[in-house]
């Protein structure tokens, strides 16, 4: 415990140093039993190491429940999903139920890409008026259904082989409201061509935010925890503060292993949005779970 935790700290020198970041709960949970154990066998010294351990880890992932949640003020009320549907999926129509009975104002798809999806798509579309990109029925790396109007919609250009984010700009009440579908590339456990590919999307991503004057949304899949440094540098430069924080723990992936699942599917705020509740939808048929935001975007002042 002790030498993961030191990998950890260090998570910006090499690259599996940084896929171990991502497991702060689990190492807040390991290190509490091992304690009651030292405690019980009186090893002092591995008991003083092991508190070290959980306060750490627990430290980082706190903000989770302990983050203030404002009283949201008056204004639009706003319901984001974004899923990471899986192009592999063998039920788009489990897809394509849930986003009808979310009944989300707005929302982002990742990996649906390709004909198998059009009858999912076109059933999802016909529920929402507006969409990004063109040719959005046949699929795409990212998607955007609104029920408000999109008036100016661009994907990516393609980054380390892949296109990492689709970004809209929609009209809601009588503001601008950015909107920024992500999938960066996701990480290999061995190698490190994934992992740098993603940090590089994941700076591109920032760029193109810091740009942005209007409130904000990015949500997605990012394919990291909101603790490794990579992420900690986009909230950094952007300013944007995810909206689970309050909320508890929400893990989205993989849903086939409870144990070690971690939340790498996140929506992130800027400017006069507040979250009233963040959780976690249900099984779609991917193996991620779908996120599901309610937000409150103020009026202008």
């Amino acid at each position: 415990m002790a030498l993961v935790t030191v990998a950890v700290l260090n998570a910006r020198l090499w690259w599996p140093f940084d896929l171990l970041t991502h497991f702060r709960l689990q190492y807040v949970a390991a290190a509490a039993v091992l304690l009651v154990a030292a405690l019980l066998l009186r090893a002092w010294p591995a008991a003083a190491i092991l508190l070290t351990v959980a306060i750490l880890h627990g430290w980082v992932i706190k903000d989770l429940w302990t983050a203030p949640t404002p009283e949201a003020p008056p204004g639009e009320r706003l319901r984001v999903v974004a899923a990471n549907v899986l192009n592999a999926n063998r039920t788009p129509d489990a897809v394509a139920d849930f986003v009808a009975r979310s009944d989300a104002d707005v929302v982002i798809l990742v990996d649906a890409v390709g004909p198998r999806w059009t009858q999912a798509l076109e059933e999802i579309g016909g529920l929402y008026p507006h969409a990004a990109p063109d040719g959005w029925r046949n699929g795409a790396p990212a998607l955007i259904f609104s029920r408000h109007p999109i008036w100016y919609d661009r994907v990516a250009r393609r980054t380390a082989g892949k296109t990492p984010y689709l970004v809209t700009r929609l009209t809601v009440g009588e503001r601008a409201v950015s909107v920024i579908g992500v999938h960066p590339t996701s990480p290999a456990p061995f190698d490190g061509d994934g992992s740098r590919a993603r940090n590089q999307q994941l700076r591109q991503i920032a760029q193109t935010a810091s740009g942005l004057d209007d409130p904000l949304i990015v949500a997605g899949d990012f394919n990291t925890t909101l603790w490794s440094p990579h992420a900690a540098a986009l909230l950094d430069a952007t300013g944007l503060r995810p909206a689970a924080h309050g909320h508890g723990w929400h893990a989205t992936w993989p849903r086939w292993m409870p144990p070690g699942r971690i939340p790498i599917d996140h929506v992130l705020l800027r400017g006069p949005l507040t979250a009233e509740r963040f959780g976690r939808g249900p099984a779609i048929g991917s193996d991620h779970y779908p996120v599901v935001a309610d937000l409150v975007l103020a009026p202008r002042s």
